[in-house]
């Protein structure tokens, strides 16, 4: 079962407290890890771990990482994320200082990938399930092909359906966390690599391990996403 794999692949973070890989002094370190993909579509998972943030170790993003991995392995996407906090915010620091997002762009340019999802997730009592950040709401910076962003309004709408009509949780669009910030990584990535991105921040509801049937609706959702998207013409 799909929500069976969620919860076996996840145990590799929790059995280092979220960090995973925490032997700083190994000379093959890094703070995340590519795993190479034929799909143009590409998914990032920057807060798969806990991060630091001005000095704070803030709570990791659950189970983003594992979303990744199945998308990966289900659809044959390309996937970034991190491994460790050792230093810093992908989604925070400035592209100097972010080996996450340096390596992002270069493989993006040099694999010519066409579409970055950036996926977040977001505290339980956000009036959303997931929220869409291009920057602007219908003039979409980060994503300016209005077809796409019709597109994934419209599937995940589909998909989470009865979600959406038993808790209110509407999908919206920039309305708290757009990626407006310049060091976000859908939005540097899209200005550096000149590619269409998005950032997907899903609501924890939906990813709460012990609520087997909003997490499998989670699952679903982002996989069909994913399907419509590829049967989008010219989009890869």
């Amino acid at each position: 079962m799909k929500v069976d794999e969620v919860l076996q692949l996840d145990g590799q973070f929790q059995e280092n407290d979220w960090r995973w890989n925490v032997n700083f002094q190994d000379k093959d370190f890094s703070t995340f890890k590519i795993l190479k993909n034929k799909s143009k579509i590409m998914i990032s998972a920057p807060h798969s771990v806990k991060h630091i943030r001005n000095g704070e170790i803030l709570s990791q993003d659950l189970l983003t990482w594992w979303l990744a991995l199945y998308l990966w392995k289900r659809q044959n996407l390309p996937v970034i994320y991190s491994t460790s906090y050792k230093v810093g915010d992908p989604n925070f620091d400035e592209n100097d200082n972010s080996e996450y997002k340096q390596a992002l762009a270069k493989y993006i340019k040099e694999n010519d990938i066409k579409f970055l999802i950036d996926m977040h997730g977001c505290r339980p009592y956000r009036d959303f399930s997931i929220e869409l950040g291009t920057w602007w709401e219908w003039n979409p910076n980060l994503l300016w092909r209005s077809d796409i962003l019709k597109n994934i309004l419209d599937s995940l709408n589909k998909s989470l359906k009865s979600y959406i009509k038993h808790t209110k949780k509407e999908i919206t669009i920039n309305t708290i966390l757009p990626a407006n910030r310049e060091t976000t990584v859908s939005n540097l990535i899209s200005k550096n690599c000149n590619i269409q991105t998005i950032q997907i921040e899903i609501n924890k509801e939906l990813r709460d391990k012990n609520n087997s049937k909003n997490l499998s609706l989670l699952i679903n959702s982002i996989e069909n996403l994913i399907k419509d998207l590829k049967k989008l013409e010219n989009f890869i």
